[in-house]
Parts: C-alpha cells; sequence; structure tokens
C-alpha cells in the first residue's frame, strides 16, 4: 500500500518542480493562468519508480504482490558423492581383495561408471616373455565381467595398459573388489608371479544405488533483501494482512532429506535481529524425492510460511531490510537403511526462498519523505503564484503533505502548506475491497509576494513529507488491484510585475 502512497506523492512533486522549472518569464503578462500538468498515473507507472531489487506479481484476480528473493541454491551429485574410489594400490598376490573405501554407514548395491581409466603397470621380473590374465570379478560390462589379457616382453622396464571405465558396473561384494591375475610363460605355459602396480584414474559414476548414509551437506547462508522499508521513515504504523514466505526445493535425489535450519532471522534496518519462529520449519523440514521408479524425475516441495503456522504477521511492519537465513540438509535422517536410494551423475538438489507481501493491508500515519534540487533564481518577474491541485483518485488513501524549502543545509526557509493539506482523498471501497469510484479533491495553495522572494533567494532544495492513512484513519486494511489509477491536473495563477529587472 505505501509504495503507491510514496509514488504518487513523489510523482506529483516531480512535476510541479520540473514543470515551474520551465516557464519563461520574460513574455508573462500579470495574473495569467498555466496547465503545469495533466495526466493520468496507473498503478505501472507508479511501480516503474520503486526498488529494483523488487518484482512485482499479479494475481489472477489482479491484486498486486511484492516479492523478494534469495539467491538460492543448488547441489549436484558429482559434488555431493564421490562413489569410485581414485586409489593406487601394489598388487603382489595373484588374488587381491581392497577395501571398497566409503564413508562409515554406507552400504553401495552396485554403481555405473560414467568416465575414467584403470591403469595397470606389470613388472616382469622373468627373462622370457610371459602372458597375463586380469580380471576383476565385480566388474561387469553388459554382463561380461572385467578380464583383459596382454604379453610382457622379458625384460626389466615396466609395461603399462589403460581401459576405459565407461560403462562397467561395479558391484563391491563385502565391501570390497576383488582383482586377480593370473601369469604364464609363454613357451611353456608354466605359472609364475609378477608384480602390479593399479591406478584408478580420474573415476566418476553416472548411477548409483544402495543405502547412502546418514550425514548433513551444508547450505551456505544467504539472505532475502526486503527493499521496502529501505526508502521510508519509522514514523507511523503499517501492517500487511498476507504476509508470507515461500521455501520452494526442487530435488532429483532418489533418498530422504531433512532441512534443519541453523538460523532464521529477520534483521531491521538498525541491525537488530528478530528469530523467525514456524512451526512449519523448526523441527526440519522434509522434502519428498524419486523413487527407484522415478529415476531422473524431479520432485518439488513448496512450504508456505504464512501468519497461521509462524510470528511473520509480528515481523513485517517493522523495518526489515532482509531475512537471514543458514541451514544443512539432513540424508537420510531417520538412518533407515531399508530405504535403497539412489543418486544420478545428474542428480540435483535446489532450495530457494521468497517473502512475498500482498499488497493488501493498512496504514497509519506512515511517513515517507523525498529531497530534490530547487533553483527559482531566474524568475525575477514572478510576485507571487498560486498552485491548484485536482486530484481524481481511485486508490483508497489518503495522503497529507507538506513541502518545506531549505538553504544547502536543510535549514528550513519556508513550508508550503499551513496546515498541511490533504492532496489525495481516499477513493472509497465495496463489499469485496474493490475501489467503488474515484474520489476528487481541489487544492489551492498560495504564495505571496514576500514568500516568493524569500523562497527564491534563500531556498536551494525541497523536502516533500506525506502522511499516509488507508480508509478510516488507517484503521481499516485495503487491496491494491493492477488497474488502479488517478488524474492528477496541476495548474498555477501567477502575478507578475512586467517592470522587475
Amino acid at each position: 500500500m505505501l509504495l503507491f502512497i510514496a509514488a504518487i506523492l513523489f510523482i506529483v512533486a516531480c512535476n510541479k518542480i520540473e514543470k515551474l522549472g520551465n516557464i519563461d518569464a520574460d513574455g508573462w503578462e500579470p495574473n495569467l493562468a498555466f496547465a503545469l500538468a495533466n495526466t493520468n498515473i496507473t498503478t505501472q507507472d507508479l511501480l516503474e519508480n520503486y526498488g529494483e531489487d523488487t518484482e512485482i506479481i499479479v494475481e489472477p484476480d489482479n491484486q498486486l504482490t511484492l516479492v523478494y528473493k534469495s539467491e538460492g541454491y543448488s547441489q549436484e551429485g558429482e559434488e555431493l558423492f564421490q562413489l569410485i574410489p581414485d586409489v593406487n594400490f601394489p598388487m603382489n598376490d595373484t588374488v587381491f581383495k581392497l577395501p571398497y573405501p566409503l564413508p562409515v554407514g554406507v552400504r553401495i548395491d552396485y554403481i555405473v561408471a560414467k568416465s575414467g581409466d584403470i591403469k595397470i603397470t606389470t613388472a616382469n621380473t622373468h627373462n622370457v616373455s610371459i602372458g597375463v590374465n586380469f580380471s576383476i570379478p565385480e566388474s561387469t560390462l553388459n554382463g561380461d565381467i572385467f578380464s583383459k589379457y596382454w604379453e610382457v616382453p622379458g625384460i626389466l622396464l615396466p609395461f603399462e595398459n589403460t581401459f576405459p571405465l565407461e560403462g562397467y558396473v561395479l558391484r563391491p561384494e563385502d565391501d570390497s573388489i576383488t582383482f586377480m591375475y593370473d601369469a604364464r610363460i609363454l613357451s611353456n605355459d608354466s605359472t609364475v608371479l609378477a608384480a602390479f602396480i593399479v591406478d584408478f584414474i580420474e573415476p566418476q559414476f553416472t548411477y548409483a544405488e544402495g543405502f547412502l548414509g546418514n550425514g548433513y551437506f551444508d547450505i551456505p547462508r544467504d539472505t532475502i533483501e526486503v527493499d521496502f522499508f529501505r526508502y521510508f521513515n519509522n514514523d507511523g504504523s503499517v501492517f500487511f494482512e498476507e504476509p508470507r514466505m515461500i521455501i520452494t526445493v526442487r530435488n532429483s535425489f532418489g533418498f530422504p532429506v531433512r532441512a534443519e535450519f541453523s538460523t532464521l532471522n529477520a534483521v531491521t534496518r538498525d541491525g537488530a535481529e528478530i528469530p523467525f519462529n514456524s512451526t512449519q520449519l523448526d523441527q526440519g523440514a522434509d522434502f519428498n524425492y524419486p523413487a527407484l521408479n522415478e529415476v531422473g524425475q524431479e520432485k518439488t516441495t513448496v512450504f508456505v510460511i504464512d501468519k497461521d503456522n509462524s510470528n511473520i504477521e509480528n515481523i513485517i511492519g517493522q523495518p526489515i531490510v532482509m531475512f537471514d537465513y543458514e541451514a544443512r540438509m539432513n540424508i537420510n535422517p531417520d538412518n533407515d537403511t531399508t530405504i535403497i536410494g539412489f543418486v544420478t551423475d545428474s542428480s540435483d538438489f535446489y532450495l530457494d526462498a521468497e517473502v512475498e507481501l500482498p499488497l493488501y493491508g493498512k496504514v497509519n500515519g506512515f511517513t515517507v519523505y523525498d529531497t530534490l534540487d530547487l533553483n527559482l533564481a531566474d524568475y525575477k518577474k514572478i510576485k507571487e503564484v498560486e498552485f491548484k491541485l485536482v486530484t481524481d483518485n481511485g486508490f483508497p488513501a489518503d495522503v497529507e503533505v507538506q513541502v518545506y524549502f531549505t538553504d544547502d543545509n536543510y535549514n528550513v526557509i519556508d513550508q508550503l502548506m499551513d496546515p498541511v493539506e490533504n492532496i489525495l482523498s481516499a477513493a472509497p471501497v465495496g463489499p469485496d475491497g474493490r475501489v467503488l469510484e474515484k474520489r476528487t479533491k481541489e487544492t489551492f495553495i498560495p504564495v505571496n509576494r514576500d514568500r516568493f522572494t524569500n523562497i527564491k533567494d534563500n531556498a536551494t532544495k525541497i523536502i516533500i513529507e506525506a502522511v499516509s492513512f488507508t480508509l478510516d484513519g488507517g484503521q481499516t486494511s485495503v487491496r491494491i488491484y493492477e488497474d488502479y489509477n488517478m488524474d492528477i491536473k496541476l495548474g498555477l495563477i501567477a502575478d507578475v510585475d512586467p517592470d522587475a529587472e
């Protein structure tokens, strides 16, 4: 609601000063009238003058909502899990069981390799050529186990072979993988021993299935910047009827995840932190996830934090400039090892949060200010002026305005209205909350010769102060819709001394 009140005032004020600044006094006759502005101001005009970090959405019923978003956070499967060991080990016997190096509590049923190589270096200590059969029983490609044959000449130099891992399925048995070889002298087929070094080079997975453990990954601290109260003074009060925070999670990891928020505060303009409490989040928030028969799908979870399940109603209305939050994601939070989960190289987790302020609420004496530069020194022939402002207001709010003329140090030279004028009269609304008809208001603002001369000679700045009220003196909440508008006509009657220099 205040967005519109402030923007209306600023548009009117800017039109006054800018139009007055364009008047050519040389051609004037005494007591001439001028139309300075005749314009229709729509909600779109008002929105263009608001904070650049604010998104405005139009609801299906044309009501308007301010939206403030976080940067969002994402976590990809390849970043979260390293499931194929990047190891290098010697093998001095014909059978070697390599313990599969997984985190405690993780059980892998099988893994499909996406890329990488296995390099096997052979040292032949015999002076004759040998043939080697090398196999990994727990690794298969299209159902065939990893089995390779090569021949090594009878020299002492190491002999290297590299084989791609892409497409191979690894099925660790008893949390280990078996490596086997059979080496024979080519000339007589007798069995011999050889030495091997096995090296996995940059292995990556494309799919893994099993119980992927119970642990955490952190979501870095993030904020939701709220521009609304940065532009307004602390005077008066504002109340939003339907504030809400929306937390949206998109998840294609195939296992349970629970968010646990370690920090969730609203931060005021002076730096004070107000704890943000919600029954939706206080005990952790569980997210939807795809089942084993839904690999590749993404599940969305939306949490709506509103006045019914949180203290957000008490927070919004104070000069909040941001919401500050930090969380960690608990994988398999109940540690149920019977849950068979999965992860793919394209699995990801994305969380974002936003604060939505539907423009439905009430304002009581809420004050806004703006400052403009002023230069009237060239208008020596003007003796006195009178402004006439006619507003046909289609918004359900009153606005009282005062304009102060000051010097460079903001010392007040004069004030335009005495007493403060109500330049916008609230339009009445019907039972459905919509404006019934525009409300017309005429305002006359005279400035006599002595005052005008004093302002012209001494004032360099103008401060505009507006105090706003919704219906019934700020006691009734109103809604703002996209099709609301107002007409503004601003005229000036000037008494000019043609002999003045």
